[in-house]
Order: structure tokens, then sequence, then C-alpha cells
């Protein structure tokens, strides 16, 4: 068996010899080549086409924007379903209103906006299962 350094070694001399290799996964493109959506150099629909990052991209640039209203997902029934889940001895019961989250979120316009409808809605059950799961509250079926 190899001893650890000598693995290091390996390692670096590896990672020394393909830099180039290294970098395209991040995106260290050439001009002539699109950076896909994952991350990787190259050319042909896979590089340059749907969720091409840079270079000659062929799909056409989206605004990105699903056109989800949030406030019409986390509607007052599903807020309060959510918010009336906390134990009546809870300190925190009723500090946190649906207006005070939808206010919160003129300071983060992308929430629950990008990608497709169903991307949008997955955020927004994504985000009140993280917030229901750390506060400890019931889990939440969406």
């Amino acid at each position: 068996m190899k001893s650890f350094p000598t693995i290091i070694f390996s390692i670096v001399v590896l990672v020394g010899a393909f830099p180039q290799l290294i970098s395209s996964q991040n995106c260290g493109c050439a001009p002539d080549l699109c950076c896909s959506k994952f991350g990787y150099c190259g050319t042909g629909n896979d590089y340059c086409g749907s969720g091409c990052q840079s270079g000659p991209c062929t799909a056409a640039p989206s605004s990105g924007n699903s056109g989800v209203s949030v406030a019409d997902i986390v509607t007052d029934a599903f807020f309060n379903g959510i918010a009336d889940q906390a134990a009546s001895s809870c300190a925190g019961k009723g500090f946190y209103t649906r207006s005070a989250f939808l206010e919160a979120l003129n300071s983060y316009p992308q929430f629950g906006t990008v990608g497709s409808v169903d991307d949008s809605k997955r955020e927004i059950a994504a985000f009140f299962a993280h917030v229901t799961h750390e506060t400890g509250l019931a889990p939440v079926n969406f």
C-alpha cells in the first residue's frame, strides 16, 4: 500500500499535467467553445444549446422569469396553514405574518420567479419545508 504523501504527490502531478482539463470544467473555455449548463467546454447542442453559460451559444436567451406570482401561491390559507402548526405555547407564534413575508420578498426579487413554473413552485415549497423543519413544526404537505 502506498503511503499518504505518495498519493498526494501523485494527485498534484496529475493535476499539474492536465490543467486545461481541470480549468475547462469551470468554464475557462476558449472563445470558440461554449460553456455548457454543467460547466464543460465544447461545441454542439449539448454545450451550446439550452443552458449554455457563455461562448457562441445557440439557444435563445430567456428572461428567466417564470411569470409566477409568489403571492398567488403563498395565499393566506397556505401561509396560515403552516404557521398554525406551531404549538400555542410557542413564544414566536403570530410573530411572522404573510404580509411581512411578502414585504421581505421585495429584497429578493428572483425568489420563486426564475425558471419554469414548476421550478418556482419547487423553490417556494423547499423554502417553506426548510423553515418548518428548522422551527420544529410538523411536516407540511405541499
